[in-house]
């Protein structure tokens, strides 16, 4: 089994690990350590099922991506090795090409990949953290403001469908731009984030190496899962799950997509009030039909700004086993229960229990709420 400190530090002789570039003065590094650059991906011929992402996620990195991979048709696995993030939109088109060759996507120990490095993770066929996983609030200053709204329509519709639950996309969201949400080891395990199975790889063209990708013999013990992981190049694994040709992940219909986004637009509301407030404002449609009056968005905006401020603190948790939708003529009703805790420190006072909600989506509109309605059902 490959010890994946000494792979990492081969390529510290081109880049330190806080992914700093090499300048050209630094070449004759680049023959002695015998890898190949394609920006900020770093290829070793000795190990060419693996390809290293490392910095910051930049505007040409799908172009080189995909040179790296039409020029070393044997990777399968992409490590992300101290990646910070970067371009939002970037990362989700390198995500959307890891996710459609079926590659494998892997943290290496004392590594980390946060933000924008988080969408390629998440886009793994099989992907292993035993690093540090990021998440927080899209944040996209080289787009504009509608822009960047369509990046929070994006992230909503892409990510559920690299089987990302509705738990990690209330933390991404409700974690404010400037900070950063880390998933401890027992969340990694509670929240599904980790997916190892019968492994298969991008290529069905065989290798000569001896690598292969994340796997765990047993699904039925999660827990464990990446404690017995098979990392890239365990030369244990059998060599004929290697090579099979992946097979395409089940599309998500209609009433998956929407129950993904009732859940994220409930459990946003955990945030703090401006966040909160930005989000209900891409929400909603023009007009909703709001506990059973027509209502102006304006009016909309006014009333959850004013449930808000009377409850700074909250946190509110989907019961995803009670979640139910059904969606016809380009509008979806999703139908739940989600666990409320309320609380007012400048009041002294505090509530909480379940309350049930529905909502109609809109489907051609980016799935924004035209009708919403709820009730305690619980205190």
């Amino acid at each position: 089994m490959i010890n994946y400190k000494s792979l990492l530090a081969s390529v510290c002789l081109a880049f330190s690990l806080s992914g700093t570039a090499m300048v050209s003065a630094q070449a004759p590094q680049q023959q002695e350590a015998n890898f190949e650059r394609y920006g900020p991906f770093f290829f070793f011929p000795d190990k060419p099922e693996l390809l290293i992402y490392a910095g910051q996620v930049g505007a040409n990195d799908l172009l080189n991506l995909k040179k790296a991979l039409r020029e070393n048709p044997a990777i399968n696995t992409l490590i992300l090795s101290n990646n910070p993030g970067g371009l939002v939109h970037i990362g989700l088109v390198i995500a959307e090409e890891v996710y459609e060759r079926g590659m494998n996507t892997y943290i290496p120990p004392d590594s980390y990949c946060a933000s924008a490095c988080s969408f390629v993770f998440f886009a793994g066929k099989n992907r292993v953290a035993d690093g540090r996983l990021g998440v927080h609030q899209i944040s996209a200053p080289e787009l504009s403001g509608e822009q960047a709204q369509f990046g929070v329509s994006d992230i909503v519709a892409t990510l559920p469908k690299y089987g990302v639950s509705a738990d990690v996309l209330g933390i991404m969201f409700s974690t404010p731009a400037k900070d950063m949400y880390y998933f401890s080891p027992q969340e990694v395990v509670k929240y599904g984030i980790n997916r190892t199975g019968e492994t298969q790889v991008a290529s069905a063209q065989p290798n000569n190496g001896n690598g292969t990708v994340p796997r765990h013999n047993n699904p039925a013990s999660p827990a464990q899962a990446p404690q017995q992981a098979a990392r890239p190049g365990d030369t244990n694994a059998n060599p004929q799950q290697q090579h099979n040709a992946p097979s395409a992940m089940p599309a998500m219909n209609d009433e998956d997509k929407a129950m993904n986004v009732a859940a994220l637009m409930i459990q946003t509301g955990s945030a703090n009030n401006d966040d909160a407030m930005a989000f209900v404002n891409e929400y909603y449609a023009d007009t909703v039909d709001y506990f059973k009056k027509r209502r102006h968005k304006a009016e909309i905006l006014q009333d959850k700004n004013s449930y808000f401020s009377r409850w700074p603190v909250r946190r509110f948790v989907v019961d995803e086993s009670s979640l139910k939708a059904k969606c016809e003529n380009g509008l979806c009703a999703v139908y739940g229960l989600y666990d409320y805790t309320v609380s007012s420190p400048d009041r002294n006072k505090q509530s909480s229990g379940t309350s049930n909600f529905t909502y109609v989506l809109d489907l051609q509109d980016n799935y924004r709420i035209v009708h919403e309605d709820s009730e305690v059902v619980k205190r």
